[in-house]
């Protein structure tokens, strides 16, 4: 058989040409667990989506939008999709010629330093293949939201003197805990252990107050010196823990 050069070079500048990327939609929303979506003001999530092989970034932005409907998270059936046209997500078109796998790191709630916590990750994404259905990429992040309302960091007050304490804690999304709502505050222990000039004291459980939806006790100022302050917040039903440190002096 004759060989033709002419087909073959053709077949060469076929090969040769680089794959056309495909526009890939991906959809991440991130869910505060046990209860809603991050986004907007309250708790925005900074997302970065990176190629897991290379380390490429391939998008990063944060999430925007609400919190989503309580009763469609927080009542709809197992597996049933949570969001709504409304709920926080982060939307990315990625340009991918190839399966790419992916990594997704969650990073949030930015709007609140002492809470913040990270979730990462990986699948693959084919090009053109859409990841977009139901509530698209979704990521879970634990924690509470603890943030110490009083006392003013490192004010200064008496011997002898009782300092009130008073603590908001919430759910990563900002939803608040109350006495009969999605969230109760019975389910919530939250102590204050209180450091004097280096010598821990017994932590002190602080009650909750319906009137302000806070968290408070009072504590004696025995000594003089500096009163070092580290709330812990738990809810056992959904394995939540927050954490916040404030100080005092007293003379």
């Amino acid at each position: 058989m004759r060989f033709c050069p002419g087909l073959a070079m053709c077949a060469a500048a076929f090969l040769a040409q680089p794959a056309m990327a495909d526009p890939t939609d991906v959809d991440v929303r991130v869910i505060a667990r046990g209860a809603k979506f991050l986004g907007g003001y309250a708790a925005p999530v900074r997302i970065v989506l990176t190629d897991a092989d290379t380390g490429e970034t391939l998008a990063r932005g944060t999430t925007s939008g609400t919190t989503g409907d309580t009763q469609r998270i927080m009542g709809g059936e197992r597996g049933a999709r949570k969001s709504d046209a409304d709920s926080a997500v982060f939307r990315a078109r990625l340009d991918i010629d190839r399966p790419r796998r992916v990594t997704v790191q969650a990073t949030g709630p930015l709007g609140q330093p002492q809470a913040v916590t990270t979730a990462t990750s990986t699948q693959w994404i084919l090009p053109g293949h859409h990841l977009t259905a139901g509530d698209g990429w979704l990521i879970e992040l634990p924690g509470l939201i603890v943030d110490i309302a009083d006392p003013v960091a490192y004010q200064w007050t008496k011997k002898g003197e009782r300092v009130g304490l008073r603590v908001g804690v919430t759910m990563l999304c900002g939803c608040a805990l109350s006495q009969n709502g999605p969230w109760q505050a019975s389910d919530a222990e939250v102590e204050a252990h209180v450091t004097v000039n280096g010598t821990a004291s017994r932590p002190v459980r602080l009650q909750f107050d319906v009137v302000s939806g806070t968290f408070a006790a009072s504590l004696p100022a025995t000594a003089s010196g500096l009163y070092e302050v580290e709330v812990r917040a738990w809810m056992g039903p959904t394995n939540n823990a927050g954490v916040a440190r404030t100080a005092f002096f007293v003379r």
